[in-house]
């Protein structure tokens, strides 16, 4: 998730938007590339995460983005991020 957020530049709207756009052979795609560097169970992981958070929208995506921050992660923005941005 942290490296969706960076390549959207920490924007919460941005990254609802593509969450959103995912059809099940992009979800397939993403899930075989996490698979490549944490197995069958980061794979399932993400799948998990990806049908959860599609339905989620731009500013509960903040919240977790923020969580990510917290935890170190490289979200593609600073500490003072907006919700817009």
């Amino acid at each position: 998730m942290a490296r969706i957020f960076a390549n959207f530049k920490g924007s919460a709207p941005q990254v609802s938007t593509y969450l959103k756009s995912l059809g099940e052979d992009d979800i397939g795609l993403i899930c075989r590339s996490v698979a490549q560097d944490s197995g069958p169970v980061g794979a399932d992981f993400a799948r998990k995460w990806l049908e959860r958070d599609t339905a989620k929208n731009a500013m509960e995506l903040a919240g977790y983005r923020q969580q990510l921050r917290r935890q170190g992660l490289d979200i593609g923005k600073d500490k003072g991020m907006s919700l817009g941005t």
